[in-house]
């Protein structure tokens, strides 16, 4: 019989994450909203730790932290304070992006209403439906978050995931994993039901809109000490990567070994072609499901894979793999078909949106001209969404790339991951271990640093959008 307590603690975890990384990102976005030169760099930090792994954030923490994880009350809250430096970058973009707009806000302000009045009667309400499908995102990421809670829990927090990979793996009880795998999706629906009760729906991101931010001091001090942590943090892993076994020059030279005596099937080089391979395919088949569904009436129901735990997703995938031809049982292919599934609704949250909000006059009148669907889509609709098609892009890459849960049931042996691998590394002693770990976490963080930079720098081509309509 399945024990409740799995069930609360994710719940509490949910629930805490999305609430408190609203908390923070809410004032923080108003003040990303007021900055100019400095956006660009302010934005890639606070979105550098929402791009990472979260089995990578809790291994950067865990040694800032030491024998403080040891009690579980301790731990819980260190899980739940890395889900709000995760998510409180990501919070902040679609609080700044979901203003309201100068010229609604300067007729307000004729009309006679106060600058308290426009932001709570005005701005507020046109806020909710983005940041309620911002909080929903959030709320599914951290109960599926299986690497966070095995790098901070250290065993004392127990989920639903870490019982269902206790159940799968270890103790071979498939009925028992069914069941938590069924109170998982239970909980992700409950999710779903109270983000539709207040219509939550996504925005369109890194736009270029004139939007009306105000001042915001306590924002403004809010974003200092968030990126004084996300720093304090980074820092500690580029630390390690430079002090840590042989040092910096020799921990990046050792990546193309398998460790100190061989720990490792196969070198991180290696594991690192492997994410690559699988990162090209399941990147590929996200995005175009995630275009054709972005036109469509899906609902929120589009988002339910992320809410299972791609623990759930390798669990179901390595049972189907028995019944599959022996080609595909076994194949590395098996991964990034997996992984396609969960990253699609990520690419869904920036695609639909900014894809809804494309002028239709364009595309009527391109139609009237005798333009086929074909030279539309190229010549029309790629070109004024090349910007949310590389966020889109970036962001799925990223996520595969660092992908943990999955890819632990589906990879292994001379297939394994980098993901996989660096956590091998992390978990055995030695200093040359944890320096290869390091040095492969800080070229993960520079990847990260450079997507959200380049993604920053793109102009916004987008024709004249319409209202959006909720997805």
């Amino acid at each position: 019989m399945a024990s409740w307590e799995p069930l609360a603690t994710t719940a509490l975890i949910a629930l805490a994450s999305a609430v408190a990384s609203l908390a923070v990102g809410y004032p923080l976005g108003y003040w990303l909203a007021t900055l100019r030169r400095l956006r660009r760099v302010v934005t890639g930090v606070l979105l550098v730790p929402f791009l990472l792994p979260a089995f990578l954030v809790g291994l950067a923490i865990r040694p800032l932290l030491g024998n403080a994880l040891a009690s579980e009350g301790l731990a819980l809250i260190a899980i739940i304070g890395a889900h709000v430096v995760m998510n409180a970058g990501f919070l902040a973009i679609v609080t700044a992006a979901s203003l309201t707009s100068r010229d609604q806000y300067e007729a307000a302000l004729l009309d006679g209403a106060t600058e308290r009045q426009i932001r709570w009667r005005v701005q507020w309400p046109q806020q909710l439906p983005a940041l309620s499908a911002a909080a929903l995102l959030v709320a599914l990421y951290s109960a599926t978050s299986y690497g966070l809670v095995i790098t901070l829990g250290g065993g004392s927090v127990e989920t639903l995931e870490t019982q269902i990979a206790r159940a799968a793996l270890q103790n071979l009880d498939l009925p028992l994993a069914a069941t938590l795998a069924g109170l998982q999706t239970l909980l992700t629906l409950g999710f779903f039901l109270a983000a539709r009760r207040a219509g939550a729906t996504p925005t369109v991101l890194f736009g270029e809109g004139d939007a009306f931010a105000g001042t915001s001091r306590w924002g403004g001090a809010l974003g200092f000490g968030v990126i004084g942590i996300i720093v304090w943090i980074i820092g500690g892993v580029f630390a390690r990567a430079l002090l840590a076994g042989g040092g910096l020059f020799e921990n990046i030279t050792n990546l193309a070994g398998r460790g100190t005596r061989d720990i490792l099937n196969l070198s991180v080089a290696e594991a690192l072609g492997n994410s690559l391979r699988t990162l090209l395919i399941a990147a590929t088949l996200s995005l175009a499901m995630a275009w054709l569904l972005s036109r469509r009436r899906v609902g929120l129901l589009v988002l339910l894979p992320i809410g299972i735990s791609p623990v759930v997703f390798g669990l179901a995938a390595l049972v189907i793999s028995g019944y599959l031809p022996l080609g595909v049982a076994g194949s590395w292919l098996l991964l990034p078909l997996v992984q396609a599934v969960f990253l699609t609704p990520l690419a869904f949250q920036v695609l639909a949106p900014a894809r809804r909000a494309l002028s239709s006059d364009i595309l009527e009148a391109a139609a009237l001209d005798g333009a086929g669907r074909g030279q539309t889509l190229w010549h029309i609709e790629l070109p004024s969404l090349a910007k949310p098609l590389a966020v889109a892009t970036a962001l799925v890459s990223v996520a595969s790339l660092g992908e943990f849960g999955a890819a632990s049931f589906l990879a292994y042996g001379s297939q394994e991951t980098l993901p996989l691998v660096m956590f091998r590394l992390m978990s055995r002693p030695g200093g040359d271990n944890l320096g290869m770990a390091m040095a492969a976490a800080s070229l993960f963080i520079f990847v990260a640093f450079a997507v959200v930079w380049a993604v920053s720098s793109l102009r916004e081509n987008t024709a004249v959008p319409e209202e959006s309509t909720r997805a």
